[in-house]
């Protein structure tokens, strides 16, 4: 489903603020998967994320989705092909239009313009029926207006409007780490509930190592703009905290304390 092969991304080149961000990463999704992506500050996950998604051009290497090369895309060509949900649940919504004004704009992402009803009623009637999967009661305020929604109500019509239209790949970039604890979760049930019915191929990045292990069917780490660690099948089934810290130094020569990476 996505293929990247030896991407490069160097920001300030040639200057005393140059960074390598991406080191000729490889990274290859197979449809379905669901990966949690970790790694301590600065370790290129987000990067890797901008440049899936089509934020910045890649120095050099190859970006694929289904064996097609999106690689030149700008974002906005990618749009009918990854959707994506931020860390700010402010991001995602256009917080002085209503929930089904932001419903209709993910629906008909990706389609030609034309002249027709803003919203119809099939169409609204479909957008009840999502929003009461999650159980919010969002379905009976389809016209209020999403600046009256709490933090993590946005984030979770944010999460509808992201796979109201099934994409090829659904990238989730700390999409809850704005949230108190207790949101969080009901997010993150959200989100493995979502991505299992769809059957979504997913890259999510989190601090969070309980997160890392418990969702999705594979974890890969990564260090210094590289994918160090790979993590997946009865590895990753048998794996604990303590562990995958032990094979981070291991494989990085580094040593991670709590202020770098976040345990859970």
């Amino acid at each position: 489903m996505l293929n990247v092969e030896q991407v490069m991304k160097v920001f300030n080149r040639g200057t005393i603020n140059q960074k390598i961000a991406l080191d000729k990463v490889n990274l290859e999704l197979l449809p379905n998967d669901f990966v949690t992506v970790i790694g301590s500050n600065g370790a290129g996950k987000s990067t890797l994320l901008n440049a899936i998604a089509g934020n910045f051009p890649v120095d050099s290497g190859k970006i694929s989705i289904e064996s097609a090369d999106i690689t030149g895309l700008p974002a906005h060509k990618r749009a009918d092909l990854i959707s994506r949900v931020f860390q700010d649940p402010l991001s995602g919504t256009a917080a002085s239009m209503t929930i089904e004004e932001n419903l209709i704009m993910a629906f008909r992402r990706g389609k030609g313009r034309r002249l027709r009803r803003a919203i119809g009623s099939k169409e609204r009637d479909l957008f009840r029926m999502e929003l009461e999967k999650l159980g919010l009661g969002l379905e009976n305020r389809l016209t209020n207006r999403v600046s009256l929604l709490s933090g993590g109500q946005r984030q979770a019509l944010t999460l509808l409007m992201a796979t109201l239209l099934k994409p090829k790949l659904l990238l989730l970039d700390e999409h809850t780490a704005a949230l108190d604890p207790k949101t969080a979760e009901k997010v993150l049930a959200l989100t493995a509930g979502v991505t299992e019915q769809q059957q979504l191929t997913t890259l999510m990045i989190t601090h969070n190592l309980d997160h890392a292990l418990t969702f999705g069917n594979r974890t890969i780490m990564m260090h210094e703009g590289r994918v160090i660690l790979d993590i997946k099948g009865q590895d990753r089934t048998n794996m604990t905290i303590t562990r995958l810290l032990e094979m981070f130094e291991k494989a990085s020569g580094s040593h991670i304390n709590s202020d770098r990476m976040i345990l859970a």
